[in-house]
């Protein structure tokens, strides 16, 4: 399956994170101008422009989602990776500091919860640069970042190259962590989360039970690749807004399960990215799967692999 030698620590045929992604959306939530979620919106000609359910069920993330999720990832023996903005901690520090302090690794997301296709390059690096900053005057040292909504623009790795990060997160193009060279610096870059709870979002979409037999199918899927040879990398993600019982229940099923297993690392994104840059710092994705170069080269994907060629087409999009 991989062209390449590839292992984790003590042969672990998978490794585990468990995200969670606390988050502060702007004020045009539930406004005709929001662009987070299509239903998260009330239409144009609504008498009062602002959709008061949505703003009710985002504030539950500080007032009993993100402490239960605490809860949890004590009680467990967890230490997840939490995405979080910039402006979220500034709001809330003394959560923020007691998340840390529990040994929850911080990773960079932006000031709130914008999406980059949505921003200039200026404001993507002024958002991370501001994020940065005020985790570190909360004494929280961040080394990666995470793309709100999973997405990022040509110019997002180098900005994260330039800001001294060593992982970033956010991308859907592979099961395996893999280096990203730019700008001098070797990154790791990560998938996102494929099984979350924010399948659950909705009434019309997946019960939470719907979602436990997804990660549990997914795990058992990863771990016999695992186990035939191929160690995968599984990351799930868990939302404080999202963070009622009915769901967190589903989620310490899965944790017990998973804990069940022999040969697993559960691990933080921090762990896995220095387990790559100090045992396998040229394995890029094209050293997994050598398919990955045409792949960069077509879609412009700004992982390194395509040349001027990739580079260009992924520059192409952005508006002069």
């Amino acid at each position: 399956m991989y062209k390449c030698k590839f292992e984790w620590p003590d042969g672990a045929h998978i490794a585990v994170v468990f995200n969670m992604s606390w988050e502060t959306w702007e004020k045009s939530l539930g406004t005709p101008q929001n662009n987070q979620k299509a239903h998260e919106r009330v239409p144009p000609h609504a008498q009062y422009q602002r959709g008061m359910r949505w703003i009710y069920e985002h504030a539950y993330a500080e007032t009993g989602g993100m402490q239960r999720l605490l809860d949890i990832w004590r009680r467990h023996g967890i230490k997840s990776s939490c995405y979080a903005d910039g402006h979220t901690v500034s709001l809330f520090p003394d959560l923020a500091k007691q998340a840390a302090n529990e040994g929850h690794e911080f990773l960079v997301q932006g000031w709130n919860h914008n999406y980059f296709w949505d921003m200039t390059v200026e404001e993507q690096a002024d958002s991370l640069r501001r994020t940065k900053e005020v985790f570190e005057l909360l004494g929280i040292m961040a080394t990666g970042f995470s793309s709100p909504g999973g997405h990022v623009t040509a110019e997002t790795f180098p900005i994260c190259a330039d800001l001294g990060l060593d992982y970033v997160c956010g991308l859907r193009n592979a099961d395996v962590p893999f280096i990203i060279n730019c700008n001098g610096r070797k990154m790791v870059g990560q998938t996102s989360y494929a099984l979350t709870d924010f399948s659950n979002y909705s009434v019309s979409d997946a019960t939470p039970r719907d979602i436990l037999g997804m990660w549990k199918d997914g795990f058992d899927g990863m771990y016999e690749e695992g186990q035939r040879g191929h160690p995968k990398f599984l990351a799930y993600g868990t939302h404080p807004i999202l963070a009622h019982a009915f769901r967190t229940k589903p989620l310490e099923e899965i944790i017990e399960y998973v804990k069940s297993k022999p040969r697993v690392w559960i691990t933080t994104r921090g762990e896995i990215a220095r387990w790559m840059l100090d045992n396998y710092p040229d394995h890029d994705l094209a050293a997994f799967y050598p398919e990955a170069v045409a792949s960069d080269r077509h879609y412009g994907l700004g992982i390194g692999l395509g040349g001027e060629e990739a580079v260009e087409e992924a520059l192409s999009f952005r508006k002069t």
